[in-house]
């Protein structure tokens, strides 16, 4: 009877420590879950309650990347390989954002976008601002468009880098990227 009871007790502790370890491991995904943090789009009207008196939002509202999801003819606003690129993405609430706003080249918003965090580059770097480098115009600016809409020439980044796509002119941004180096 005791050796049964051992057994018992045994076989009780084993599955204790089995079902532990599971809901262990289950916490940890979780964890891992929750470190990674995803920003969430906000829009370019959200933009604009700072960015309009600076006349970002002005000029880039003037752009082609601004007007590209009226570029698209209806039944291509349903294509998901010409959404990927006249659009944003969807905010929170599910609502498209149409044209390439901010948040295609900045990343999402909505963690950077309070004024006294966007005011400290770094602070707004690592709540999710991003700096457009070449690869992120590269996602669209690429061979995968189809030939009848792509440009004639090659996509020259230093060359467009120039131009820039809003009012603060790139020279601007090349004086803050040297500051922080």
């Amino acid at each position: 009877m005791f050796k049964r009871t051992l057994i018992a007790v045994s076989l009780l502790c084993f599955l204790f420590t089995l079902a532990g370890a599971s809901l262990a491991q289950e916490a940890a995904k979780e964890t891992k879950k929750t470190d990674v943090v995803k920003h969430e789009y906000v829009g370019a009207n959200k933009c604009k309650i700072c960015h309009k008196k600076d006349g970002i939002h002005p000029s880039w509202s003037e752009t082609l990347h601004a007007k590209a999801w009226e570029s698209l003819k209806p039944e291509n606003q349903k294509n998901k390989e010409c959404v990927a690129c006249h659009s944003t993405g969807t905010t929170a609430e599910g609502e498209i954002l149409e044209g390439v706003q901010c948040e295609v080249c900045h990343g999402p918003g909505s963690d950077y976008k309070k004024k006294s965090i966007m005011e400290d580059r770094e602070l707004a770097i690592a709540n999710g601002l991003l700096i457009p480098d070449e690869k992120t115009c590269l996602k669209c600016h690429n061979e995968k468009v189809p030939e009848e809409f792509r440009s004639k020439e090659k996509f020259d980044f230093e060359k467009m880098k120039t131009k820039g796509v809003h009012a603060m002119a790139a020279k601007e941004e090349a004086k803050e990227t040297t500051k922080t180096e």
